[in-house]
């Protein structure tokens, strides 16, 4: 996939010290492309790992340029709470839509407690890739964060997404082979959601699976 964005919606607010990539913005695309305008009546979707929030925002823009229609509700979270300013700008930058949006302040695993079962119908997600022990880590904490499963874990991210789930869910995620260390992302998802989801490989966006996940 080319790396130019041909569906520009704004300009983001975010850090300046740990830029967005173009998965993010190619991800919230071809959801869209995927679902049909009918799908968003009643629809609670959640940006995991959201950062500034620029995938769902992205969702939500093409949602309303193109349909005239959105979820009905919409939560954005992450756990670095150094994000929630350029979220509220991005919110005010894409407009009026007619769709309530929620930053969560909130370390992903609560999305494993009783409370979350089953309480989203799409779930968008461009997690950290690395692993701690599998990298270089950098002097900044905050972009370690970003980059690497420090918060919690790989198997805990997708229990999360696998509880809060609804029985009509589907959850998009791009998943990053570290074929230096021998490890098959894909391969690691099957495995640990056995039983709990249905994993299917979509195609890759720029070098990474692109890959969905519905209830088993």
């Amino acid at each position: 996939m080319s790396s130019i964005n041909p569906h520009f919606t704004f300009n983001y607010s975010q850090p300046e010290e740990y830029r967005f990539s173009h998965d993010s913005v190619f991800l919230a695309r071809r959801v869209f492309e995927l679902l049909k305008p009918s799908e968003l009546d009643g629809m609670r979707g959640l940006d995991l790992c959201s950062g500034c929030g620029i995938i769902g925002l992205d969702f939500l823009f093409h949602c309303q340029k193109e349909w005239q229609r959105t979820p009905q509700i919409f939560d954005f979270l992450e756990v670095q709470n150094v994000y929630l300013p350029h979220f509220m700008e991005n919110k005010s930058r894409l407009g009026s839509v007619a769709c309530d949006l929620n930053f969560v302040n909130e370390n992903y695993e609560c999305l494993s407690a009783p409370e979350f079962a089953q309480r989203y119908d799409l779930i968008l997600c461009n997690p950290p890739y690395f692993f701690a022990d599998k990298g270089s880590l950098s002097p900044s904490e905050f972009k370690n964060r970003c980059r690497f499963f420090i918060d919690s874990g790989f198997k805990e991210l997708l229990f999360a997404i696998a509880n809060s789930l609804s029985a009509r869910g589907q959850a998009y995620l791009l998943l990053r082979d570290l074929s230096e260390h021998g490890w098959n992302s894909l391969k690691e998802c099957e495995k640990i959601l056995q039983g709990k989801a249905l994993v299917e490989r979509l195609g890759d966006i720029r070098g990474t699976h692109f890959v969905r996940l519905i209830p088993a």
